[in-house]
């Protein structure tokens, strides 16, 4: 933790003129208990400072958040506390957080003045809502803790942070039809396999070592007491590429995040390989394969996970350059959740 002294203007102010009128009441009166007060006045700073020099790595901080995904919208209770190792030493501090959504973009910064005693000083407890999808942080990001005079500061970085994913709650709509979801898509006969290609129909075996960790099935293995894999077969269908192309409005991108839920349990049920896709930090495409409703609950908390404030028209042509030729289905809302694009036409 980056940690900065910074001396307070007002607070050696405030100790000049304490200092002066002491030292005028000694200079007229001469009295011996005048005297003591002065050289009191003078030691009292010092020892202000050096008991929070002494005490500058007693001091942490905790932010807690539910552990698992909550909807849009829901409110959820958010904690800080403020802890002080030192038994028998307490300072005024100024407190400083965030509560952000890292998906819109959107944060508030707010600082509170505490007084951290020994032990754990709460500074929030509240409940906090997020109104879009995305990855909801509380985080500490400053404490400046102060001497007791006021005179200097220990200003500290903490970046202690906490977070939980609001995310789209999806039902499985296995008797709807792909031609009433996707704008476009080719009838049957169009989608059969041309080639040997990654499928979601997959075979039971046991752990080899140098299977991927991804491939474990957690829930037979839980089950059976042994370690289960799951191993991908050949296919009788096309690879479907989903693109999902973010904009810059929050309300649209809450409203792609449900069609691209929706529409990709839809093809995992209907037996496709999946292919999700999407722009990531670095303006290239993201591509992640989902076999099953849990790689689809983890690739959307992927996405959640970063700014999803994006130009639509970039995401298709970095889409086409990365997979040139290929089709793929473009995430949409309204009528239809998807439109089926063949590059070329």
């Amino acid at each position: 933790m980056k940690k900065k002294l910074r001396l307070h203007a007002w607070g050696i102010l405030r100790y000049v003129i304490f200092f002066l009128i002491v030292f005028f009441l000694w200079w007229y009166f001469r009295t011996y208990e005048l005297f003591l007060a002065l050289v009191i006045s003078l030691l009292v700073p010092v020892v202000s400072i050096a008991s929070l020099l002494y005490c500058q790595d007693s001091f942490g901080a905790r932010v807690s958040l539910p552990g698992t995904g909550i909807g849009k919208g829901k409110a959820v209770p958010v904690g800080i506390w403020i802890t002080n190792k030192r038994k028998l030493f307490a300072f005024p501090a100024n407190v400083t957080y965030a509560l952000r959504n890292v998906f819109t973009e959107y944060e508030v910064q707010k600082k509170l003045r505490i007084f951290a005693v020994p032990g754990k000083t709460k500074v929030l407890e509240q409940e906090i809502t997020s109104h879009h999808y995305g990855r909801v942080e509380a985080a500490v990001t400053e404490l400046d803790l102060f001497d007791w005079l006021g005179i200097i500061s220990l200003d500290t970085e903490v970046a202690k942070c906490s977070w939980v994913i609001a995310q789209p709650q999806g039902s499985n709509a296995e008797n709807e039809e792909l031609t009433l979801s996707i704008e476009d898509f080719p009838n049957e006969n169009e989608t059969k396999k041309r080639g040997t290609d990654i499928n979601p129909d997959y075979e039971i075996r046991e752990y080899i070592p140098g299977d991927e960790l991804k491939s474990i099935h957690w829930k037979l293995t839980a089950k059976t007491g042994r370690t289960m894999v799951r191993e991908r077969l050949a296919t009788g269908r096309d690879r479907i590429n989903v693109l999902l192309a973010l904009t810059k409005n929050a309300d649209e991108n809450d409203a792609l995040m449900v069609s691209l839920h929706s529409l990709s349990l839809l093809l995992l049920d209907k037996s496709y390989p999946v292919r999700l896709c999407w722009l990531g930090p670095t303006g290239l495409i993201q591509g992640r394969y989902v076999a099953e409703e849990g790689e689809l609950e983890n690739v959307c908390d992927e996405i959640l996970s970063i700014s999803g404030m994006r130009d639509p028209e970039q995401a298709r042509q970095a889409m086409e350059a990365e997979y040139p030729g290929e089709t793929y289905v473009l995430v949409k809302h309204g009528n239809y959740k998807g439109k089926y694009v063949r590059q070329g036409e």
